[in-house]
């Protein structure tokens, strides 16, 4: 499968090789026994999303302590890794999630004596405004809805046999996991109105894999024998 896609991709094997190399010593892909599974780094994205998934109503902001000595640059990078976007200098804020990331990395980190975590049920209009362009929440929306129109424009083309259509979705699917699921920004939940386009996308999609079972089974027994 893997170099059926490739071929229509218009790679070679020996570019293919070069490609699950390298993609085995960045940590996306693991070979084991001639087969290719997930690397530590795609699990790692894997669990960030689901965790994204997990987001609750409300916020988390962090405080930095004045006065406190601590190490400033590691503190944006914990914060950054984690989705906060700063309010101002010393306060940074978040995704409210079932389960605390934060606080368990700033222990690990060494911070918790240097930062305040506060979680905050709702904030007035103004603010939510505010941090909506934080996270550029406008700019998202219309590449949701631009990436939508373009996707269905492909995988529903006119005229194209069921095989073609079949191998369309699983080029596709990639694409749709890196914008939906791997570029989704992580804002709080409360930011997101009720014509963001994410859940009307995951579902034409999710409606239209389910529409096309039997051409997928088609092509993977095809591709099996």
């Amino acid at each position: 499968m893997i170099r059926r896609l490739a071929e229509r991709s218009g790679l070679r094997d020996g570019a293919l090789r070069t490609a699950l190399s390298r993609a085995c010593t960045a940590g996306s892909l693991a070979a084991q026994d001639g087969r290719y599974r997930l690397g530590p780094l795609s699990l790692e994205e894997a669990a960030a999303a689901r965790a994204l998934l997990a987001r609750t109503r409300g916020y988390v902001l962090g405080v930095v302590l004045e006065g406190e000595a601590a190490d400033l640059p590691g503190l944006r990078e914990l914060f950054a890794r984690f989705g906060f976007r700063p309010l101002q200098r010393s306060v940074w804020v978040g995704a409210r999630t079932v389960e605390d990331h934060i606080g368990p990395a700033l222990r690990q980190a060494g911070f918790d004596g240097s930062v305040v975590v506060f979680q905050a049920d709702e904030v007035d209009a103004a603010a939510r405004a505010r941090l909506a362009r934080l996270w550029r929440l406008e700019d998202r929306a219309a590449e949701l809805r631009g990436f939508h129109r373009r996707l269905f424009e492909h995988l529903t083309e006119a005229g194209i046999a069921a095989t073609e259509a079949a191998w369309r979705c699983v080029e596709a699917a990639p694409v749709w996991y890196r914008v939906a699921v791997q570029e989704e920004p992580p804002f709080p939940l409360d930011l997101r109105g009720d014509d963001y386009p994410l859940e009307p996308l995951n579902a034409a999609w999710a409606a239209h894999l389910q529409a096309m079972t039997s051409e997928l089974v088609a092509l993977w027994s095809s591709e099996a024998t």
